[in-house]
């Protein structure tokens, strides 16, 4: 069995001793014990390995050690400790891979009721945008049925729905979810292990989510343009200010909007979020424009941010020029353009900002 899937798919529950999850996962045990995590019980019963119908009671005749008696051959046999501890799946674990592999933000929650389900993460911004990420664990249909009627009770926007396998998903549940356009993706053809032993997203995974995401959430180069900025222009003439942490009123000339991130080509593409530019941009404006090794948002990662904010600001106004610059001392950036925070008055503008100790850049 190359992937976890159907073994979990084959328990009623989620742990098992040590000796059965080697023997449902067999050569691939190794590359999937990462998934595994020991819990404080014990096994009561074990499987006797190549005979599917027998099992050893097992017991602790002596402190530390154990036996199993087969009810089958009426025989004891030595037990292994190591054997009897039981592991439970880490679906946590699962949801940090799955994060990675496709770009959500981690949320990670059992949900209520008598099943396994999991609440594993949201794709795009909180704020209501985007979509959820669930999971379900189930080794009998009817347990799938009571899984799927709560999610749609409860979640009223499309969400993705993981399964192990399409194998408990009847006709039914099919139609409901497809009616409130949700996504059904089976683990078993979207989460393979490589060569390497590394997750990898299948290609046809990939190509259903990227679809999903782009029927709910429109690409963001579908909405970034230019700013419609007056012939001759300077950076010296544009004025920024932060209305929210995710829009920003520009002012040049007689030109004025109000723009949001995605407007201004600064989203991560694969998350939907505000880029690592706009967070930047945000640092400047609570700095007023300046940005030292003393400022508390200081980071070596901000040059190559810095150089890529430049860019996408020209090409997105059309300006000549570097919109944020080395300070004459070269020891700072500092915006050339006016930028101010959100709650940023008249009275408290840039200019009268007390001047910094520097430091090295």
């Amino acid at each position: 069995m190359s992937q976890p899937w159907q073994a979990l798919e084959s328990l009623n529950d989620v742990a098992t001793s040590h000796l059965s999850w080697r023997l449902l996962l067999g050569d691939s045990f190794d590359s999937n014990r990462d998934l595994l995590v020991p819990i404080n019980e014990l096994a009561a019963a074990l499987p006797v390995p190549g005979r599917p119908y027998e099992w050893l009671e097992v017991s602790e005749f002596e402190e530390g050690v154990f036996e199993g008696y087969n009810q089958k051959t009426e025989t004891y046999v030595q037990v292994d400790r190591r054997d009897i501890v039981c592991y439970e799946f880490s679906f946590s674990k699962l949801a940090g891979e799955l994060a990675a592999l496709i770009g959500f933000e981690v949320a990670f929650e059992r949900l209520g009721g008598p099943m396994y389900r999991f609440r594993l993460g949201h794709f795009g911004n909180p704020n209501g945008s985007g979509f959820s990420l669930y999971l379900a664990k189930v080794s009998d249909p009817r347990r799938l049925d009571w899984c799927i009627d709560a999610l749609l009770a409860e979640t009223q926007r499309p969400f993705v729905l993981f399964l192990t396998s399409n194998r408990m998903l009847n006709s039914r549940n099919e139609t409901a979810l497809n009616t409130r356009g949700c996504l059904i993706i089976p683990l078993e053809q979207a989460m393979l292990r490589g060569d390497d032993g590394d997750w990898n997203l299948s290609q046809w995974a990939r190509g259903q989510l990227v679809a999903f995401r782009d029927r709910l959430m429109p690409p963001a180069k579908t909405v970034a343009g230019r700013f419609p900025t007056p012939s001759g222009c300077r950076w010296s003439e544009v004025e920024m200010r932060f209305s929210d942490t995710e829009k920003i009123s520009v002012t040049i000339r007689d030109q004025r909007q109000m723009l949001t991130y995605s407007q201004l080509g600064l989203v991560d593409s694969r998350s939907g979020k505000p880029s690592k530019q706009w967070e930047l941009l945000l640092k400047f404006a609570r700095e007023h424009g300046m940005m030292t090794w003393l400022s508390p948002d200081a980071c070596r990662k901000n040059r190559k941010q810095r150089e890529l904010l430049n860019k996408s600001l020209q090409q997105f106004f059309d300006i000549e020029g570097e919109p944020i610059e080395l300070t004459d001392d070269r020891k700072g950036w500092r915006c050339v353009f006016k930028l101010h925070p959100e709650d940023w008055e008249h009275s408290f503008s840039s200019a009268n900002q007390p001047n910094r100790l520097q430091d090295e850049w």
